[in-house]
């Protein structure tokens, strides 16, 4: 019973330090990991259950590595917390993961995008981050735009 308290005690303080680390984190890398369908899957799959790299890897069929970049990444943005290890019969002990997001809802209007956060201690944040393209920027949007229509018209 004390071991179970304990791991109770553990995880929820590992999950309070990542969300600390993520409020001190900028909105820009915030949106940036939130909009990626890869990151939003391995927060989904680690939303309720904490998993090691390895079964995030297979569960959302995921190269290992990009899943032990994104999940390290992850990690020092205050998304995810390392909770605990697991014995594995492989290697010895594997890192168990959680998510620190209880929610998270995406807008887009305009040149922006807005995410609300609700992380698991109950706390709602939300990040913004605008997007303003330069006329060189337009410009080149364009050109690659008239080429795609090109190829497109060729097939």
């Amino acid at each position: 019973m004390f071991r179970a308290d304990s791991y109770e005690e553990n995880h929820e303080i590992s999950i309070f330090n990542a969300i600390q680390l993520a409020n001190a984190s900028k909105d820009r890398e915030l949106i940036h990991f939130l909009v990626n369908p890869q990151v939003l899957g391995i927060l989904s799959v680690t939303g309720r259950r904490s998993m090691t790299v390895n079964d995030i890897s297979h569960h959302l069929n995921l190269p290992l590595a990009t899943c032990y970049k994104l999940v390290e990444q992850m990690v020092e943005l205050g998304l995810m917390a390392r909770v605990g290890t697991t014995r594995t019969s492989s290697r010895g002990r594997a890192a168990n993961y959680t998510s620190s997001l209880k929610s998270v809802s995406l807008k887009m209007v305009d040149m922006n995008i807005e995410a609300v956060v609700t992380w698991k201690n109950g706390q709602m944040e939300s990040f913004r981050r605008e997007f303003r393209m330069s006329a060189a920027d337009n410009e080149a949007l364009i050109i690659e735009h008239r080429g795609a229509l090109t190829q497109m018209g060729q097939l």
